[in-house]
């Protein structure tokens, strides 16, 4: 697979990475399973993998971690921290060490910063950040990273209070019509020098009939890498495919895309950016 830069970190990964929210039993994905799944994504070249806290009460990052037990090495672990306080987060990363059985990630996350609310809480006194910033000091924590799903202009002022390493933002095709983190946020942090991970790349669903084109639509983008979530082998032999042998898309092939797809740009098949997720009825509002 093709390698790229990952932001001034002095690391590259592959196109490819591997989303961790669902190897788990809620999606079908038995233990024994998820451990032959990750161990394959190694053997085939792949070295980032995201995980979160919060994933199924803690069963993503525990079976993620019965395989980082064994092949720390040849892993990129970046995980996250939904928990907006000081002495709230700093248990989560304790917890989230614990499940993944190392001394420490390579990537810690603020997860899901949709509003200037929720970043001011990350980064106000006595928040997330200050934790962040102790545990990079202690080891713990080499790179400090931040995500957001809905509103790109939070996340570019996200980048203007704190030099972030990294950013993982929402960047289906469906997104480059609503609310545009293709548009919008990756030229600020591409030039600022700041790694971004493409997810929803398959529209969390809405798109798993377009997978090649939604998976070369995100790796024509310019980001370090394209995390997807893979809960059975058959999807990792697929997108593994897809990545080995990626060309990008011409620009006819990228506007038929877009034609084919547009009808899905609605809330209800996007309920990231939406005002609910659980009654997605109208787009959520900026900020």
């Amino acid at each position: 697979m093709e390698s790229r830069p990952f932001g001034k970190t002095g690391e590259s990964f592959p196109i490819l990475s591997f989303g961790g929210q669902r190897i788990v039993d809620g999606h079908g994905c038995s233990e024994e399973e998820a451990i032959e799944i990750v161990h394959t994504a190694i053997d085939r070249g792949i070295r980032y993998f995201d995980t979160a806290w919060v994933y199924s009460a803690g069963q993503a990052e525990t079976r993620l971690g019965k395989v980082v037990k064994h092949r720390r090495s040849e892993m990129w672990i970046a995980t996250k921290v939904f928990d907006t306080t000081r002495d709230g987060a700093r248990r989560q990363l304790e917890e989230s060490l614990t499940r993944l059985q190392t001394d420490h990630v390579n990537e810690w996350r603020f997860h899901d910063v949709h509003s200037y609310a929720r970043l001011d809480a990350f980064t106000g006194k006595g928040g997330a950040l200050e934790t962040a910033i102790q545990a990079r000091n202690e080891g713990l924590v080499r790179h400090i990273s931040i995500s957001g799903h809905k509103d790109p202009q939070v996340l570019i002022e996200a980048l203007n209070r704190f030099p972030f390493d990294s950013a993982l933002v929402a960047l289906s095709a469906l997104d480059h019509s609503m609310y545009s983190f293709a548009e919008e946020f990756l030229p600020v942090a591409n030039n600022k020098g700041i790694a971004v991970i493409a997810m929803k790349v398959l529209g969390l669903g809405s798109l798993t009939h377009e997978v090649e084109r939604s998976l070369r639509y995100a790796f024509g983008l310019p980001v370090s890498t394209v995390i997807v979530g893979m809960e059975s082998m058959a999807q990792l032999e697929q997108n593994l495919a897809i990545a080995e042998s990626y060309t990008p898309m011409t620009d006819e092939e990228r506007l038929a895309f877009f034609r084919d797809i547009i009808h899905l740009v609605r809330p209800d098949k996007m309920p990231w950016k939406a005002n609910s997720w659980s009654n997605a009825t109208a787009w959520a509002p900026r900020g």
